[in-house]
């Protein structure tokens, strides 16, 4: 008995103690997780529907239930919490947090009086600094619950402070547009663009230089355009080297241009290579800070609903962790931002993986064309295009005192109708029996668009297209009203304004409202006037065309630096140049027909009234240098003026070389015979601000229903002039191209292989018949590779001669008759045979459009005109050709060439661009050997890739491919660049319609 009381006591002593102990590790275990305060526990419910077990129970079974049976995840609501974060305030209470042996995700329950959810986020406590926790709130248990794998010590809900005036307002500047003045003060952000990722991890490209303000700059690298460059991004993913030099020459090209960091915006990476491109991006986000700068990632719009999103290759909470600002690009489909539509999912969604504090919406300024599920951001000047060009439907450019003149426009775009869900105006046009919709940019429309930024209390917003922009005060308020400092632009009105204007620009007839076609009475007066179409939505103006109407009556003099609108008599044939029906007599020279006199030695200069008629004899007083132009005195034996010198007859008595040279008067032309000439008739319009980038197509035949399926919008046909030609001989062409749904860009050279210098003004004067054709062109290329022998004669090649004695007339001529009309500069053929320079035969291209650009062709073009098609390798890489590393191998070494030698300061036009492969004809000719390996898959890819590259680099405007069905085999395969195949078959009509979205 006394044994067993002793063991019985010895029990209970022992247990006694081990109770004690557990008590002790028990308190010290509360206070630990209380760190130090009062704390009440609760336990979080393992699973949704737990019961919570009672804070009342005792100690005892708490710490025994704690010490043997927890398996959950347990919180203790902290009665001191640390201090929000900064421009937050805490919504509930602050938890500690414990795991057991199989922890649950911590779920927090919604609070009391909180109306708006996704006005919430989950942040932990790491005891120096709050951090964003994903996580999703579940409707069901009213609770937020963090994702799995995060296991915080301390939890809490917050709630973002508003404040509109730290709101982040950036926008994208792409190359060739600038920002109207207005908008720089409300800026805090710029993306300046931009570099493109090629083939290796070279980057292609110019960043554009902005305008200084109160703004960080950023640096835009990007492998998107109208597709997406999925293989360059793959190939740069798979090759840790080249990750490793690409991260290196970003944060080095960063830093050297003293921007606050970069802004990455590649895409397209497969869901295979997520961990790849994070720690890719890791990388770049390390390099940048050890040189104090940031990085901006660009996530795509994820796809799928909101219970189930897909964000392909980008994890968008590892890269909200990494990056210091997360761009998120917003649909284009102006119909996703209703209340509660698909913007609002997406970014209800989006808060919820990446702090809102990071968080900038990307939206565009543009207007939007849509085809299905396809959407395109372009300017408006280029989504007005569809309205068409004006025409006249009765009377015409020329006509008698008060005849009534129609004009109309030409295009296929449907009524205007106001969207409500965009707030702004939208009309439909179809092309190849399909119907696209076009919502205009408008102000209020981009209020509307980024308003979600301080419904969900997001950083800030990033706006694509305000380069295109003309109306600054009202974007400038738009911008400014998500800041507070102004009132949102409200929803206008749209109209088509038509105006008649005199010669001095004023105002005599007008109409607003929805018309497409006006009728103006005439007018009593001789004289030149315009009736104008211009499109008006609010404050914003967009021109659609104006028609000059010449009203018949006495001939006035013209202004001096007026351009002669009908020039037909100077330079007659040339076995009319000395007829021998009139005799001078007497005189020094008699006129052999009826004649134009100017006030200077060319055609730049206004004429005399009245001029000469055939037999007029005149006194002759001097010269032009060459003896092209005569200087006379006129019958009334008063009058002094300049002559043609073809045109007269001079006395066999007179020698002209004995004429003494006089000095031409101010605004001296270039003499038709020369090259010189040291200054020009200015041009009669500024050259079009093109903007906007579309495909076309060099044509034999009429392939158009496979053009529309690849996306081309435009032809290209070729017409050799010579003289005699008369404008209905192209006038076929444009009607068919037109009637087909497409616009068309004429090419006018002469005959090939020329022995002596065109005929200037006959070539011009056809021209300007072409251009005032009732159903003109779209756009007109003055000659082609003038640059070689091929095209105009050896021994006189020179860019200034085809600058002031072609390009520069030809300008004014085509504008004067239709100033919509674009005009595209000869491209020269790509070549680098003359070493670098000039010889008898030719010029290599990069010296020639040099000399062009010296002789001012920028002024006298809307348009850069440039061939390629000698490439054999992929258009995304600027290295690695077998033959040579020549600049005219490569896509990029020709957009940059000629680019920076007419210091971007006009687009480019690919008016050939094309890869020769034999594929289906058999061997190539001799001279044409250098693409025998090319395939057609290669040749359709690479189409692809150039109209992508094209479109996203800012500098091409059109891209013509050469060609799509020629079937001519020979010494010259031009079959075997067409993309239609033996067989019919066109692979890269599919690679096109990838890119373009098809028509």
């Amino acid at each position: 008995m006394q044994e067993e009381t002793t063991k019985r006591s010895t029990g209970l002593l022992i247990a006694g103690f081990a109770l004690v102990v557990i008590l002790v590790i028990a308190g010290l275990f509360l206070i630990f997780r209380g760190n130090g305060t009062d704390a009440e526990e609760v336990t979080v419910p393992d699973r949704a529907g737990d019961t919570a077990v009672s804070s009342t129970e005792s100690e005892v079974e708490t710490a025994e239930a704690e010490a043997t049976t927890a398996t959950g995840t347990s919180m203790v609501m902290v009665d001191t919490p640390p201090t929000a974060p900064a421009g937050a305030v805490v919504k509930g209470d602050v938890y500690n947090v414990t795991y057991g042996a199989a922890a649950e995700p911590v779920a927090l329950p919604l609070p009391d009086a909180v109306d708006n959810v996704a006005a919430l986020d989950v942040v932990s406590w790491d005891g120096a600094a709050w951090t964003f926790l994903p996580s999703h709130f579940d409707a069901t248990t009213a609770q937020f619950v963090v994702d799995a794998g995060y296991q915080p010590q301390t939890v809490a809900l917050i709630e973002q402070a508003t404040d509109p005036a730290a709101l982040v307002v950036g926008a994208e500047l792409l190359p060739t547009q600038e920002f109207v003045t207005d908008l720089l003060p409300v800026l805090n952000e710029v993306a300046a663009g931009t570099l493109t990722l090629t083939g290796n991890g070279v980057l292609s490209g110019d960043v554009v230089a902005v305008p200084s303000g109160p703004y960080s700059q950023l640096m835009r690298v990007t492998n998107t355009g109208i597709i997406i460059d999925t293989d360059s991004l793959t190939a740069l993913l798979g090759d840790t080297n080249a990750q490793a030099t690409h991260v290196s020459e970003l944060a080095s090209r960063a830093a050297a241009g003293n921007f606050a960091g970069v802004l990455l915006d590649y895409q397209g990476a497969s869901a295979g290579q997520t961990a790849v491109f994070t720690d890719f991006v890791r990388a770049l986000v390390e390099a940048l800070h050890a040189q104090g700068l940031q990085l901006g990632v660009v996530l795509a719009s994820p796809t799928g609903t909101a219970d189930n999103w897909n964000t392909g290759g980008q994890d968008w909470v590892a890269l909200g962790q990494l990056a210091d600002i997360v761009y998120l690009q917003l649909p284009l489909n102006p119909n996703t931002y209703a209340d509660n539509g698909l913007v609002d999912q997406i970014l209800s969604y989006a808060i919820t993986r990446v702090d809102r504090n990071k968080l900038t919406p990307v939206v565009t300024a543009n207007a939007v064309d849509g085809l299905g599920e396809a959407f395109v951001a372009m300017s408006n000047d280029a989504a007005l295009a569809n309205f068409g060009d004006l025409q006249f439907v009765a009377g015409g450019e020329s006509v008698e005192p008060e005849t009534a003149v129609e004009v109309a426009l030409s295009g296929t775009a449907g009524p205007l109708e106001w969207d409500g869900v965009s707030l702004t105006y939208k009309y439909s046009y179809d092309v190849s029996g399909q119907t696209h919709y076009v919502w205009l940019g408008h102000e209020a429309s981009l209020a509307h668009r980024a308003r979600f930024v301080t419904r969900y209390n997001l950083r800030g917003v990033m706006v694509t297209g305000l380069g295109n922009v003309t109306n600054g005060p009202g974007y400038a308020a738009a911008l400014a009203s998500l800041q507070g400092t102004a009132a949102a632009p409200q929803p206008t009105d749209a109209a088509i304004v038509w105006t008649v204007r005199d010669a001095e620009g004023g105002v005599l007839a007008s109409d607003t409202g929805g018309n497409l076609t006006y009728a103006w009475d005439g007018s009593a007066a001789a004289g030149e006037y315009s009736i104008n179409a211009d499109f008006a939505l609010g404050n914003t103006l967009a021109s659609l065309g104006a028609m000059t109407v010449t009203v018949a009556g006495p001939v006035v003099e013209e202004s001096l630096v007026q351009v002669q609108t009908t020039e037909t008599t100077e330079e007659p044939p040339a076995e009319e140049t000395t007829p021998t029906t009139f005799n001078p007599g007497d005189a020094d020279a008699v006129v052999n027909t009826g004649a134009n006199v100017r006030v200077g030695p060319g055609l730049g200069y206004g004429t005399i009234a009245g001029g000469l008629e055939a037999g007029s004899r005149v006194t002759l007083t001097g010269r032009s240098e060459d003896a092209s132009w005569l200087a006379i005195i006129m019958p009334d034996g008063e009058t002094e003026g300049w002559v043609f010198a073809s045109l007269v007859t001079v006395n066999a008595n007179l020698a002209v070389s004995d004429l003494p040279v006089k000095e031409a008067p101010p605004l001296v032309a270039a003499n038709p015979g020369d090259g010189g000439g040291t200054s020009s008739p200015p041009p009669v319009v500024a050259p079009i601000s093109n903007t906007g980038f579309e495909l076309g197509g060099q044509i034999f035949g009429a392939p158009y229903n496979m053009m529309s399926y690849a996306g081309m919008t435009w032809v290209k046909r070729q017409y050799k002039w010579g003289p005699g030609g008369s404008p209905q001989d192209v006038a076929g062409m444009i009607s068919e191209a037109h009637n087909a749904g497409f616009k068309i860009l004429l090419s006018i050279p002469g005959a090939p292989y020329p022995s002596s210098l065109p005929d200037f003004t006959a070539y011009v004067e056809f021209l300007r018949g072409v251009a005032s054709l009732p159903d003109p062109p779209n756009a007109i290329e003055v000659w082609n590779e003038q640059n070689i022998n091929a095209e105009w004669p050896s021994g006189q090649i020179d860019p200034s001669s085809y600058v002031n004695n072609m390009l520069k007339p030809a300008y004014n001529a085509i504008k004067s008759a239709n100033s919509s009309i674009l005009v595209v500069s000869g491209a020269p053929a790509p070549t680098g045979y003359f070493g670098g320079g000039c010889g008898a035969t030719g010029c290599d291209d990069a010296p020639y459009v040099a000399g062009m650009a010296a002789a001012g062709a920028a002024s006298y073009m809307d348009c850069l005109g440039v061939h390629y098609n000698e490439g054999i390798i992929s258009p995304n890489q600027t290295s690695g050709d077998p033959r040579s590393e020549h600049y005219t191998r490569y896509f990029w070494g020709m957009v940059n060439a000629y680019s920076n030698a007419i210091g971007g300061s006009r687009p480019l036009c690919f008016t050939e661009l094309g890869f020769l492969t034999s594929e289906g004809y058999g061997s190539l000719p001799g001279n044409f050997s250098w693409a025998g390996n090319v395939t057609v898959a290669q040749q359709a890819q690479w189409l692809a890739e150039a109209a992508s590259l094209s479109a996203s680099s800012g500098k091409v405007r059109l891209m013509i491919v050469w060609n799509v069905d020629s079937t001519t085999w020979g010494d010259d395969p031009q079959a075997g660049y067409a993309i239609i195949r033996p067989g019919g078959s066109c692979p890269a009509c599919e690679t096109l319609r990838q890119v373009t979205g098809g028509r």
